[in-house]
């Protein structure tokens, strides 16, 4: 198949078999290619372009179950996927920063056609997307560091009240002690 080709768009198509006992029937088979290097490569090509797995296996004629498959056993293969993500995320990245630094341009027209005016527009909801992201005084959540102490005390399910409590288990044994935070080693 030439390179300038597409790949074949339908999945799949129906086929005569015939049985072990002698019957026919229909059988629905796919017609998928395997992913060779040319359709790796249409992957890549789509994939750093769309950012979307299912999008860029089907243009290259392969299922994303295929694709993903083939990401875990060839290596080389998989750190290209990693690399044409980063390049979509790169792309992404770069048109946001852009919608937001330079806007986008509204131009207004009379009923023959003519320019009346011209309005720079900057998407607001992007620009305060991207203060939460590098300032965090725009976010809504804050992180703090509280430090608590204090003591436990484990009581049965079946106490109604403290005096209750008091009454059944105050001659108890008292284990005191510090608490110390476990490792995560």
């Amino acid at each position: 198949m030439p390179d300038n080709l597409p790949r074949k768009t339908h999945m799949f198509s129906a086929v005569q078999v015939q049985d072990s006992d002698g019957t026919w029937r229909v059988k629905i088979v796919s017609q998928r290619e395997k992913l060779d290097d040319r359709a790796k490569g249409i992957f890549l090509a789509e994939y750093s372009q769309h950012g979307r797995i299912g999008h860029a296996a089907q243009a290259a004629g392969v299922t994303a179950q295929t694709v993903r498959r083939h990401m875990e056993v060839d290596q080389e293969f998989g750190e290209a996927c990693v690399e044409a993500e980063h390049s979509y995320r790169d792309r992404l990245l770069e048109h946001h920063q852009s919608l937001v630094f330079e806007g986008t341009e509204k131009v207004s027209y009379d009923r023959n056609g003519n320019i009346v005016s011209t309005e720079k527009i900057y998407p607001i909801r992007l620009i305060e997307l991207e203060l939460k992201a590098h300032d965090e005084r725009y976010r809504d959540k804050k992180e703090l560091d509280v430090k608590v102490s204090g003591g436990v005390l484990v009581a049965p399910a079946d106490v109604s009240s403290i005096d209750d409590w008091e009454a059944r288990f105050g001659e108890g044994k008292v284990i005191e002690g510090e608490a110390q935070e476990g490792s995560d080693d």
